[in-house]
């Protein structure tokens, strides 16, 4: 009997969010299929709740941009869904923001096919930067911490036949540089320095560097 109890324990799995055995639960900010995507590869269990009213700001500097608008996602779902609802007490909101940044200019999402052939040309044969802020909210609490990540991108010099048949093919309107990392837009590249995830939309070491920091580990 006390070897089955034994071999019970062993064979019941940590909860990522659970702190002094109390159980947390992760709310994604985001309706980014990319970042659902990354934290199902990295086994959390986690909720999305889109957040909305929340028009995406151009700042002067790209990194005070993306931290001001994973804050605002992550404060809208705090403050609209979660605060007021006791299934969420104890939980964790996460914001994200992603931009791709070329010398002075940003380009988000483009808002048609037209933009993103010129986006892709534009970017062709040249490095960007890739810039992710993350904003996470203790529910419990109310704190809030952010960060911010930056990966260099080398995109090869594309043919515009290329270009044009990527666009056909995959939807790039929802996309950052109209470029998925993880989709067929990894063979636009010819170097990256920094996190690959972060190109992605979701910066893994910075997240959980962040969950440390509200007293949390994966594990």
């Amino acid at each position: 009997m006390a070897e089955e109890e034994n071999l019970n324990i062993l064979d019941k799995k940590p909860d990522p969010f659970s702190n002094n055995k109390n159980p947390w639960k992760l709310i994604l900010a985001s309706s980014s299929p990319r970042r659902e995507k990354i934290l199902k590869s990295i086994k959390l269990d986690f909720e999305i709740i889109e957040p909305s009213c929340t028009p995406e700001k151009y700042l002067k500097d790209p990194i005070d941009t993306v931290k001001h608008n994973s804050s605002a996602k992550a404060h809208f779902v705090y403050n609209h869904v979660i605060i007021n609802n006791l299934n969420y007490k104890r939980a964790i909101v996460a914001g994200f923001d992603t931009i791709v940044y070329q010398s002075g200019r940003y380009y988000g999402k483009p808002g048609d096919k037209k933009e993103a052939l010129f986006f892709l040309e534009m970017l062709s044969g040249k490095i960007h930067k890739v810039i992710t802020g993350l904003t996470l909210i203790n529910s419990a609490t109310g704190k809030a911490v952010s960060g911010s990540q930056t990966t260099a991108v080398r995109f090869k010099k594309l043919e515009r036949k290329l270009i044009e048949h990527y666009i056909e093919f995959e939807n790039v309107l929802d996309k950052a540089g109209a470029y998925d990392i993880l989709g067929t837009g990894i063979i636009f590249i010819e170097d990256i320095k920094g996190c690959f995830y972060n190109v992605a939309g979701l910066p893994v070491k910075k997240f959980i560097d962040l969950l440390g920091e509200l007293g949390f580990t994966l594990f």
